[in-house]
Formats: structure tokens, sequence, C-alpha cells
């Protein structure tokens, strides 16, 4: 196995100039190109664990999730790992569970350099703690008013929206949301969002047709369920993330309901149903890629202070995909409540 005293023959450069490249030392432009240069022809590779020894340094980042269930969740865990591992940090995952707090002391014992987080409530008191004393931490998904760290959130607020838009755009009036706990911001943005867009088209969305709960596909089928069973139900509905959407699509076959002859639907970050369901799911899709590369790169920053003071916040634009899932009422007046 090649070792500096390999890089330094090659090279002839001093063994403290190699060490200081490989520690992330100032190392002169030609120097740390000859060293990388005689690394790779030695296929020379930094021993991780005595490395991280001298710096006292994990080299590794804290993942927190609410769950491992959520295919969202689990497209963040495979982003993140993926922009980090080229700079030798690796990635430690784990869940909001059993108990508030327990999932950030846990990371904590294991020396992890920084968290990444789809934080939960009962995270937010943890996570505000380390933060203060200047643990580097990164929210995805959601934020809390009181946690202060950067972020990496999609506009939410402009999804509601484009959901909306679309569905007025052809021609529906009578429109359901099957949301989520407002409390959580993702939710009471999307659905902020969404009842804006319908407003600035002269429609007062129906609170009947709002619905709250448990980010569940069971919550999901439920409160779809009751929707349907209303005299007047509604010609369209819009289900605010991957679950809610799974368990809609389960109460609609359930129902006998034609998509989107009797019912139109639009769903959400559910590109899997999107591919899978008949006709071809209408659905909003989050940026999911952009957003782990820009956790990464804020986390990264922080570690090797390439990134100092205020917290940086990063708001990004997903998509509207369209599908065949959303009927056209124009074409059928009758239908337009």
């Amino acid at each position: 196995m090649a070792t500096y005293k390999d890089i330094q023959a090659k090279t002839g450069l001093s063994l403290s100039t190699i060490s200081k490249y490989y520690n992330g030392l100032p190392v002169r432009e030609k120097n740390s190109q000859a060293i990388q240069a005689a690394a790779d022809e030695l296929g020379f590779r930094v021993n991780g664990f005595a490395r991280s020894l001298r710096s006292r340094k994990s080299l590794s980042v804290g993942v927190l999730l609410p769950d491992l269930e959520n295919i969202f969740h689990l497209t963040i865990v495979a982003g993140v790992e993926a922009a980090l591992r080229s700079d030798g940090i690796s990635v430690l995952v784990c869940s909001s569970r059993p108990g508030p707090g327990d999932a950030v002391d846990f990371l904590m014992s294991k020396m992890v350099d920084g968290i990444i987080a789809v934080p939960t409530a009962g995270d937010v008191e943890a996570l505000r703690a380390i933060a203060t004393q200047g643990m580097p931490v990164v929210t995805i998904d959601w934020t809390a008013p009181d946690l202060v760290t950067d972020s990496v959130v999609l506009d939410n607020v402009g999804a509601g929206a484009a959901v909306a838009r679309h569905l007025v755009d052809h021609g529906h009036r009578r429109i359901a949301m099957v949301g989520g706990d407002p409390a959580v911001s993702t939710m009471r943005e999307r659905a902020e969002g969404f009842r804006d867009a319908l407003a600035v088209r002269g429609i007062e969305l129906d609170a009947r047709l709002v619905t709250t709960g448990p980010l569940t596909a069971e919550n999901g089928q439920a409160a779809t369920e009751r929707l349907l069973a209303l005299p007047d139900r509604p010609t369209a509905l819009f289900s605010a993330n991957y679950h809610l959407t799974l368990g809609a699509l389960m109460a609609i076959n359930d129902s006998g309901l034609r998509v989107p002859t009797d019912l139109s639907i639009v769903g959400f970050d559910s590109l899997e149903l999107a591919r899978t369901f008949r006709p071809r799911l209408t659905m909003f899709e989050q940026p999911t890629r952009a957003i782990t590369d820009e956790a990464a790169r804020l986390i990264r920053g922080r570690l090797n202070g390439e990134i100092e003071g205020e917290t940086q916040n990063m708001r990004l634009s997903g998509r509207l995909l369209v599908g065949a899932s959303v009927a056209s009422l124009h074409e059928h007046p009758e239908h337009d409540g």
C-alpha cells in the first residue's frame, strides 16, 4: 500500500507539505497538482480513521429523518451520501423515534461534525441547542420559526399555487385539498399557496373540502373517502404529499369512480405512482437532487470554513408534471360545480 514516503519519492516534496495537503491546509497549487498526480499513479488512498484522529473530526455527518419508511426521506439520504462521499465524509442516518431529542443526542454521541435534518417538532429544541453551540446544522423540507439554521426547502407556496392554477385552467371550481398538519410549515404553505391562487381566480375554497391530519396513507384514504361521500362532491382533488396521494388513490380505486371522467386528481412527489397509475397521474415534483446538493454544499462549506456568518436559506422551485388525470370541464360544463 502506497504511503506519504512513496509520494515524497515521486514528487520530491517534503513530508510536511504532503501532510498539509491531506489535512486541508494551504499548499501551493503546483505542489497540490504534483501530489494528486503522484497519488493517482500510486493508487494512494487516505486512511480516513487516522486522518480523523489527527484532525479531531469524525469526518461524518448525521442525517436526521422523521422516519425511514418515506420514499422522499430515503431519496434525501441517497442524495446527501452521494454528494459528500467525494469529500471523504460519511453519513450516519437516524430517525426521530423514539422520543423528542433522542436522535439528536444519539448523533452527537457518535461525534458527527454536523447534522442535515428533516426535523420534527420534537427535534427542534435539541437542534436549536447544538446550533447555538456552533454545530453546523442544515434543515431540509420544513422550518421552525425559532430554529435558526441554514435551510434548503421547496417553494411550497408556489407549489400549491401551481396546482390550483392548473385545475382552474381546466375549468374546475369545486376543488378539494387533502392536506396535512398545518403546524408543519410545508403543509401550511402548500395550502396557503393553493388557497390564494384560487382566490386570485375568484374562487373561494370551501372549508368542507379541505382536510388536515397526519401525513399517512391511512389518513389520505380516510379523508378522500369523506370528500367523495359528500352529496356535492368535488370535481377535482389535490393531495399534498406522497403518502396522502397514495391513500387518495386507494380511496378512489375503492369508490369505483373513474379518473379523470368522474374525478380529477393532482398528486405530490409521487413519481413512481405517476408512472404506474392509469391514466398517468398529474403531479407536482420536488427538485430532490437540487435540494440534497444544496444541503451538502452548505454543510461542507460550514465544515471547511468556506461559509461563515449568517445563516443561508435556500428556497427552490419544483415543477408540475402534467399527466392525464385532470379532465377539462370546458368540454363538459355540466360537470362544473
